[in-house]
Formats: C-alpha cells, structure tokens, sequence
C-alpha cells in the first residue's frame, strides 16, 4: 500500500481506511472548532426541546422524581451529614431503590435555586452536551476526525439523548462519567507509565461517580479488565487492573459506608436488583405460567399475601427491605435454575432489544412555534433516528473494522455495550437504563457513514477522470 503523498487512487484509498491514533497527537486549531460546533449544536438542540416540551416532562417516573426531590429536600434541611445518621429521617428506608448522587445533586442545585426544575434541566443539558463532545474525543483517539465530527454530530442531534437530557432522572448523567472513563482509559494506551496509572486510577473513579448516580454500572469496573489483555502487552496489566478496580471502589465506599451506619447491612450502592429480577423475568412470561409478578404493585401484593403482612402493601422497601429484596433475588435464581437454556434466550432477547433506537415521544417542535425556523431542519434530521437506518450502519461500522483488522479500536468501543448485555440483560431493562451504549454505536455508524463517503468520493473522482 502506498503512504500519503502520492497522488493515484491508492492514496485515497489509503485515507478512508481509519488509522490508528498517533502517540501523543496534540489538538489542533481543527479538532477545537470541531469540539465548539459539537458542544453548541448539541446545547442548541436541547434546549429547544426543553423550550416545547418541558411541561410534558413531570409525566414521566413522576413517583420516581418525587422520591428523588423528597430526599433531596431532606439532605437540604438536615445537611449530608445527616446521611450517617442512622436515625435521621433523611435515611428513610422507602429511598433505598436508588443510590444517594442524583439526590445530592439537587440539593446543591436547590441550595441555589430552590426547587427549580428548570435549572436541574439546564444543569443536565450543559453536561449531556458535553457527553457528545467526549465521544467525538473517543473517536479521534481511534479514527481520522472526520469520524469523530459524524459521531459527535450523531449525538448532538439524536433525539433519545437530548430527550433524555430534560428529564429529571440521573440516566443521562450517569452516562457521562462512563465516556470519560473509556476517554481515559483509551488515551492511556500511549502515555508513559506514571501517566497512565493516573489515568487509569480517575477512570475507575469516573466509574464510581456513575454508580452514585445509576446502580446498573456496578460492575463494570471489573469488566472492563477484559479489555486490558487486548489494550496492554503482558506484564504491564496488573497495576493498571488494580488500580481501576480501586479508583471505582473508592468512591463508592462511602456510599456502602453510610448504608452500613444506616441501616446495618452490607448494601454496596441501594437496593432493587430482586425487584428488577423477577419483574424483568416475567416481562418474557408471557403465559403467567411462573406466578412472577409484573409490576410493582403485583408485587407488594403478593408478598403481603405471601407473608401475611399488610404492612408489606405500602413500600418495596419499608418495612423488612433488605430481607424482602433478597427474598425477591432467591425467587428469580431459582426460576433460573429451573429454566436456564429459557432464561438465556430471554437475556438474549432483551439484549436484542437494547440495539433499538428509542421512539422518543417527543421530537423538535411544530411549524407554528415562534422557533419553528430553526426546528423545522432539526425535527427533520431527528426523524432520521430510527433502528432501520441506524442498525445497518453500526454493524457495518463492525465489520468494516473488522476487515481491517482494528480489533483494538473494536473492543474499545464494544466493550461499555458487552457489558450491558451481559448484566442488565438479566434484569428489567428500560431505554434509560442503557444509554450510554448507543453513544459507542454512533462511532461505528460514523466509521461506516465515513467509509461510504470515501468510496462515494473516489468513485466521482474516477469517473470525473473518464470524462
């Protein structure tokens, strides 16, 4: 193959094909601008949903938000201290479905402006447009940057993310300490070695901030030591593996800490993995045939007729949470025991599932808005955002890489996706729950959309020299 600077065919060839990043590549003049465009184009988009659509938002988990702002109230009145006072009423056992960061979170933000939604909406779309920014630096580390302008202008404007971004739920948040993680941990590969443990001890941190936000990114830290055989040569994995692991159990400690003075049990980050379980086992139960329960309030009724408790009708978690929640775990595992080639094709399935585009109940906004000038091209570039177009183009994203033999970059990419198929597929799934991973495909889209631009360029060229 011919290097650059020669002007045949091969050399065009030769630059559609993404190379690996170099050693120490320094910013350009070219990747800031690219890096602002993102930035901008993606706050733009999103506050224009939020400016038509940000009343149809209280209807979404609308008991969920209310449990986040209960207790983020209570942190306001009573400190964060008050959170390792087991008998303070901050520790209300009914909270323990969902970890302590997002609740933090709005206190600071109502310490400023007290009870404002639309500042914890503006505060998440400031950093959920940063999250299509750090993509586009995933895919220069690994790609030409013309790869990383598609995927960053993919984040920008899909709509399931700024969607995501208006509602007061910590999903979209969470995802973005998990691109810098994988940022982190890709730009390592090249740094020298105290710069590169550094930098491997704040991605497994940046990991832990996740899980203080979602639980679903548990065990990820661990799971990605699968990538270090492919990223590392050996006798270099160990230290690196270690100290992933204890970033990422350093800054969830306190998090299990406060659960053990609170409560008095060993709860990592909160409780619902037995609820998620059974629920998310009887979504595929089609038939009723396993007795499983549906939804929560199936739930509670059954188990206060179960236990003959009527007290255990009112809460998931109040009173006896922690027994009932690994009650709930033992009923699923035993399904599983049972029916296990069964309950493989259902995480199959819903793995499956995970590869589809949400069809987000809101797109940018009518013609007769006072912004419709500016909607009208955007609304008609989110409707693009659909599994038929995008599917096609992540799988030829794979295979094009495949062929050529990046399987670093590959794994790099697949790795955050791998993860959730392997966990979240047990449990009750929710778009949501599995954002994060759709950003990773937008890579692979962009490398296919960027190598089918090149082919189309080259051909041009061929037949404009014909003529």
């Amino acid at each position: 193959m011919k290097r650059p600077g020669n002007s045949d065919g091969a050399n065009l060839n030769y630059l559609c094909v993404p190379q690996p990043a170099k050693v120490n590549r320094p910013a350009s003049r070219r990747d800031l601008l690219i890096l602002f465009l993102i930035f901008f184009t993606a706050l733009g988009v999103r506050l224009l949903n939020r400016h038509d659509h940000s009343h149809e938002v209280s209807a979404v988990q609308s008991s969920v938000v209310l449990n986040y702002k209960h207790q983020a109230r209570l942190i306001v009145l009573n400190g964060v201290a008050s959170l390792y006072d087991a008998g303070s009423p901050t520790n209300n056992p009914d909270l323990l479905g969902h970890p302590l960061g997002y609740p933090i979170l709005l206190s600071w933000i109502y310490r400023v402006a007290p009870d404002s939604d639309a500042a914890t909406q503006l505060f998440q779309i400031i950093l959920d447009s940063f999250a299509a920014v750090i993509i586009c630096l995933i895919a220069f580390e690994l790609f030409p940057a013309a790869v990383g302008f598609i995927a960053g202008l993919m984040a920008a404007f899909a709509p399931q993310f700024s969607w995501n971004s208006i509602l007061l739920l910590p999903d979209s948040l969470a995802a973005l300490p998990i691109l810098l993680a994988i940022l982190l941990i890709t730009r390592a590969r090249q740094q020298p070695d105290r710069t590169r443990l550094l930098l491997i001890l704040a991605a497994g941190a940046l990991i832990g901030v996740s899980c203080w936000l979602r639980a679903n990114a548990l065990l990820l830290a661990p799971f990605l030591l699968l990538l270090f055989p492919i990223i590392y040569q050996r006798g270099r994995r160990l230290l690196p593996a270690l100290l992933l692991l204890g970033g990422a159990g350093l800054v969830m400690a306190p998090l299990t800490i406060r659960n053990a003075i609170a409560f008095g049990t060993f709860i990592p980050v909160s409780l619902g993995a037995g609820q998620t379980l059974i629920e998310g086992i009887a979504d595929y139960n089609t038939d009723g045939t396993l007795g499983l329960p549906e939804t929560d309030m199936e739930l509670l009724r059954g188990e206060a007729e179960t236990f003959h408790r009527p007290d255990y009708a009112g809460s998931l978690f109040t009173p006896d949470g922690v027994a009932r929640d690994r009650a709930r775990l033992a009923r699923g595992f035993a399904v599983i025991r049972a029916h296990p080639f069964w309950f493989f094709s259902v995480m199959v399935r819903r793995a499956a599932s995970m590869l589809r585009l949400e069809r987000t109940p809101l797109r940018l906004a009518v013609a007769d808005s006072s912004w419709g000038f500016y909607q009208w091209p955007m609304r008609a570039i989110q409707k693009l955002f659909i599994t038929a177009i995008f599917l096609p183009l992540t799988l030829l994203g794979a295979v094009i890489l495949i062929h050529q033999c990046q399987f670093q970059s590959l794994a790099i990419l697949l790795v955050v996706p791998f993860y959730y198929f392997a966990t979240q597929a047990a449990l009750h799934t929710e778009y949501r729950y599995v954002l994060v991973i759709h950003y990773f495909f937008f890579v692979l889209a962009a490398v296919a959309v960027y190598k089918l631009a090149c082919l189309l360029s080259q051909r041009l060229s061929i037949w404009k020299f014909s003529f």
